[in-house]
């Protein structure tokens, strides 16, 4: 037990179980609807729970995680719920149940989000071969979601999510805690001077900036699936889009202390909006399946990676180490916002004209965030990837 204490093992059975969890539940979720019978309209209902209930969630546990420095034991209650209400969900056909159960169980996967990714900045551990092994375990997902969802029962898929949060579990036992994130720590002592999130203009600012950019790609993410069953695409097929689609993160993961702290987020940033909205451009005026699938498989992930390890570059340079995993939080709360409110325009778009209707408008908005963009802060002090 000593050995396995703070080994590279057990990071490695934290980060790929907890994003191979999220992918199950979440990378097809939009098929796994559509078979029930469920409209475009109902179907992002029931996804845009995700936003709503995380909105409340996601702080409220980033700042309880500040609070209490007891990461452990709060990841321990989110994952059991994620496992034992997956199995509800399996067993649900009504809309309103399933807007429900969708929304607890996205809300406490994306708590956990902050959670990780400061455990990833803060280990003895480099990022990028930490993070990575979430790459992985998000792409065997998608492609297990996808051979679940057209094979199987439903069931099936939900006992695989059950599974994965119980091995995520066995992984952050063994974790360690840094002094400032120990019960009793100095952190710990500290009263959270949470009135700076507001007064910290520039930090207003990229909460905006990421607003924009973090709706676009959720519904992105959300609706990939059904632009590629439009074009033709089999589900089981879809899931192997995803999969290998994922995989591009892995080079971009490994290889950030490359360039992530060598570069300013500014810079970053408007590269992110950059990839996403060309990407867009190609959903939208593309009618080729090959085409779309080639372009998935090249830069979806791209613009979705970077975005991550941006904002945890963003929030250590603009806000002070105790208030980082709440700012990680309120930022995921505030982009939960953007995708409720993307994602049902994104359905009445899609009933009314076309999905690739909907990718046109997003690359609106998208180019819109890449201007906003512009006026960021450089933030690049604060060494976090190498």
């Amino acid at each position: 037990m000593k050995k396995y204490k703070g080994s590279y093992l057990c990071y490695v059975l934290t980060f790929f179980f907890y994003f191979m969890a999220m992918s199950l539940f979440g990378s097809v979720l939009s098929v796994y609807l559509t078979g029930l019978g469920k409209s475009a309209s109902e179907m992002s209902f029931i996804i845009s729970a995700s936003g709503l209930f995380s909105f409340a969630m996601v702080p409220a546990v980033g700042y309880v995680s500040d609070l209490t420095r007891r990461p452990k034991l709060i990841s321990f209650f989110l994952l059991l719920g994620v496992g034992v209400l997956g199995l509800v969900f399996s067993a649900c056909r009504s809309t309103w149940a399933l807007f429900l159960l969708d929304g607890l169980i996205m809300s406490f996967i994306n708590s956990l989000m902050p959670i990780t990714e400061r455990m990833a900045g803060q280990s003895k551990y480099r990022y990028g071969s930490l993070r990575v092994w979430g790459t992985l375990g998000y792409a065997v997902g998608a492609q297990c979601a996808g051979v679940a969802v057209e094979f199987f029962r439903p069931v099936v898929l939900f006992l695989f999510v059950f599974a994965s949060c119980g091995l995520t579990v066995l992984g952050f036992l063994g974790t360690e805690e840094k002094e400032e994130d120990a019960p009793g720590g100095p952190s710990g002592k500290k009263k959270l001077p949470l009135s700076s999130l507001v007064q910290n203009r520039q930090f207003v600012l990229y909460v905006f900036v990421a607003f924009l950019f973090a709706g676009c790609s959720g519904v992105n993410m959300n609706l990939a699936p059904v632009l590629l069953g439009s074009l033709g695409v089999p589900t089981g097929m879809v899931g192997t889009v995803l999969f290998f689609s994922t995989l591009i993160e892995i080079p971009l993961i490994l290889f950030s202390n490359k360039y992530m702290d060598r570069f300013s987020g500014k810079a970053l940033m408007l590269t992110s909006f950059g990839v996403i909205t060309v990407q867009f451009l190609f959903y939208g005026f593309a009618r080729s399946a090959g085409v779309v699938v080639g372009v998935m498989v090249l830069l979806k992930a791209i613009a979705s990676t970077l975005f991550q390890m941006i904002t945890l570059k963003m929030v250590r340079g603009l806000l002070s180490p105790a208030l980082t995993t709440t700012g990680l939080s309120v930022i995921n709360s505030l982009n939960s916002v953007s995708i409720i409110l993307l994602q049902n325009a994104g359905g009445f778009i899609t009933d009314h004209w076309s999905i690739q209707a909907l990718y046109l408008c997003l690359s609106a908005l998208t180019g819109l965030g890449m201007l906003l963009a512009l006026l960021l802060p450089a933030c690049n002090d604060e060494k976090v990837f190498s």
